[in-house]
């Protein structure tokens, strides 16, 4: 049996430094990339020593079982410990590297001097329906390291991050201009920080020390976020207006009508598998083991679904047939979707 700890657990573990009491093997997985990348670094500022010399970093790009090896054996160099963080996906790897790898990161000693964090991104490991039904690679690696969850952040606890960015900047910001900053600036946690910083900077430029919406407005900047579940439930529901804003906003970053197609098509059918689902009497647990849909996403079409009517679902399938039939031969541009748009 596997015990999965929490990024706030995993930090924690880490905050008083690194020492032999803990365990010296993690992997990451879970919604939310952006803090993974954050738990490396406060692990990095947790092992004593020089980061230049007792810290080693190996990406999917220069992957090879050779480079880990070698990465694992070395001793430090300053300190006790050294850290090793991985940031690999295994849709990159061939499935015998994938089993080697763990093999390599179950016989590292945790008496020993090397800490190893695997971090895997959202996109790339599926670990199962937790904590009834993991995958068969979620039993493999929870075997052979500490399973840390990454969920998710949004709403009060989003907010409270953005409120604890604009304190590193010692700049106040009330929970009104944290969630206006989350809606203008996008919940994505890589572009909210980079936004956040710009804004910072510009408050500061101009002697301030207390965040405002205008502020936001004039310093950040707004994003229609593409999400296929956001654009095809909006489809689907009748929304045109905010349908074409956000098919505005994808035209703008040059997205291929074909891509774009395609995740509306597999969203509205996902949709349609899910109420079909639901209809027989399935649990949310059964329905996930059944379409294969993840948890967080099946959350919002469950929620999405109990608003919408089977008959308005079946012809939203068949105008995305229709579509996607459109753009596959050939139609110009983004004028199928607008068409799918503008018929529901």
């Amino acid at each position: 049996m596997f015990d999965i700890i929490t990024d706030s657990d995993f930090r924690k573990k880490i905050k008083f430094g690194i020492d032999d009491k803990t365990p010296h093997k993690y992997f990451f997985f879970g919604d939310e990339d952006y803090l993974k990348h954050a738990a490396i670094e406060a692990a990095k500022a947790s092992v004593p020593g020089d980061p230049s010399f007792d810290f080693a970093y190996i990406g999917s790009a220069d992957y090879s079982e050779e480079s880990v090896i070698s990465a694992i054996a070395a001793p430090p160099m300053f300190g006790a410990f050294r850290l090793v963080a991985l940031s690999l996906n295994f849709s990159d790897l061939r499935p015998a590297e994938v089993t080697s790898l763990i093999d390599i990161i179950s016989d590292v000693d945790d008496d020993g001097y090397t800490i190893v964090l695997l971090s895997l991104p959202s996109d790339g490991f599926d670990p199962g329906i937790l904590p009834k039904k993991p995958s068969s690679l979620f039993k493999k690696l929870s075997e052979a390291a500490v399973p840390v969850v990454f969920d998710r952040v949004s709403g009060a606890r989003l907010n409270g991050w953005v409120s604890k960015h604009f304190g590193i900047y010692n700049l106040l910001a009330d929970a009104r201009e944290c969630a206006f900053c989350v809606s203008y600036c996008g919940s994505d946690m890589f572009r909210l920080a980079s936004e956040i910083d710009k804004i910072a900077c510009y408050v500061l430029s101009h002697g301030g020390d207390r965040v405002t919406v205008d502020d936001i407005k004039t310093a950040g900047c707004s994003v229609t976020e593409f999400d296929s579940f956001a654009l095809s439930n909006a489809i689907v529901a009748g929304n045109h207006r905010l349908a074409l804003d956000v098919l505005s906003y994808v035209k703008t970053q040059k997205q291929e009508p074909t891509m774009v197609m395609g995740e509306i098509s597999r969203a509205i059918c996902d949709m349609y598998a899910v109420d079909t689902c639901r209809r027989a009497g399935m649990s949310a647990e059964q329905i996930s083991a059944a379409t294969k849909i993840k948890p967080y996403p099946l959350s919002r079409y469950m929620t999405a679904l109990e608003s919408l009517s089977r008959e308005r679902l079946k012809t939203a399938l068949e105008l995305a047939r229709k579509a996607d039939a459109g753009i596959k031969n050939g139609a110009r541009d983004y004028v199928p979707i607008e068409l799918l748009i503008c018929s529901l």
